[in-house]
């Protein structure tokens, strides 16, 4: 879930251990405090849509359970594996995600924003001790890695930052009684990406409230992460790509409802985007947003917008959106469509 910054739920996890995609989880690096805004993009992005439409009714997801609610009653004592210090440790989950939420996003940030963070970390972090993964690798309910669940650093919590959690205290993101896989990114370019686009064969099952929604991240975003470029060698794009023709055939074949990159390729190859800006490198390419693509005969150069995954919340539009005064409720169904706030614990 990269700068700073469930078919059912046990299997999609299962199979992100098993291949090693820890994507899906895996949430952005530390990014930068918006000291000053940056309203001027520097390349036009879609405007916000003022509502986005919501289902009339949310259909139970074929392949994913009804989660059982009643199984968190009062609020759990979890198992930690302290990644850096090689030991686990026990603590209140509640106490576990003020960490979280103050390393996924600057402490100092607005509490609305903070709050949503909370909520979609609260609710990955439920995803985690029902799939057991980490049990697996650690004996542990969750890991502070963040490349194989949510970064973490009690370091950073402030009061901003508790009472974002109290405030939320308990709540987690269901979609017709399903526990939501709440993935979020730094910055989705202004217009959010579909599981199609992102994770295309990790999460095998719909995700009706992955919608390309826009926003205003770019409103306060650094200007490095509203947009980019990337020289990449041609032998690289060619190996990624698995094409051992002319480099200069390799071309985006499909983009996705969001404009990101669905497959790239030539000939008979083709890969999925996502499957791309993993082979050449996360940090690289920062999204698959593309928006210019050259080669000059020894090197691709690359063009985009926005820093992740894009799916979900993005952490800098929920600044934005706290920023002209939206709640975390709003904020968060801004980004998750026709999703339910359920409270589990008082």
């Amino acid at each position: 879930m990269q700068n700073k910054f469930n078919f059912p739920i046990v299997a999609i996890v299962v199979v992100l251990i098993v291949a090693g995609a820890y994507s899906l989880l895996r949430p952005p690096a530390q990014k930068p405090t918006p000291d000053m805004p940056m309203p001027v993009p520097i390349q036009e992005a879609p405007s916000p849509s003022p509502e986005t439409p919501a289902p009339n009714e949310a259909q139970p997801i074929p392949g994913l359970a009804t989660f059982d609610v009643g199984k968190y009653k009062s609020e759990p004592t979890i198992s930690v594996w302290m990644a850096d210090k090689g030991y686990v440790e026990s603590m209140p989950l509640e106490k576990y995600l003020e960490g979280v939420v103050a390393r996924e996003m600057e402490p100092g940030w607005p509490i609305e924003a903070l709050a949503a963070q909370a909520i979609a970390s609260r609710t990955i972090t439920i995803n985690a001790i029902e799939a057991g993964t980490i049990k697996k690798l650690h004996r542990a309910d969750v890991s502070t890695a963040k490349e194989e669940l949510q970064a973490y650093a009690p370091k950073l919590v402030n009061e901003n930052v508790r009472e974002a959690v109290r405030r939320t205290r308990g709540q987690v993101l269901l979609y017709a009684g399903g526990l939501v896989n709440a993935i979020y990114s730094s910055c989705n370019g202004q217009i959010a990406a579909t599981k199609e686009e992102a994770f295309p064969k990790e999460i095998t099952i719909q995700t009706p409230y992955f919608q390309p929604v826009t926003d205003n991240c770019f409103e306060y975003a650094p200007v490095k992460v509203q947009s980019w470029s990337a020289k990449i060698p041609a032998s690289e794009v060619a190996a990624a790509v698995g094409y051992t023709g002319n480099p200069a055939d390799i071309t985006i074949l499909e983009k996705g409802p969001s404009g990101r990159i669905l497959y790239i390729g030539a000939g008979n190859k083709k890969i999925y985007g996502a499957d791309f800006r993993k082979a050449v490198g996360y940090d690289r390419l920062k999204s698959t947003l593309i928006t210019e693509m050259s080669y000059d005969g020894q090197n691709f150069v690359f063009k985009g917008m926005g820093w992740g995954n894009g799916v979900g919340l993005c952490q800098w539009g929920a600044y934005t959106f706290a920023q002209k005064g939206l709640k975390a409720e709003e904020i968060i169904k801004s980004y998750y469509i026709g999703v339910e706030i359920k409270k589990l614990w008082e």
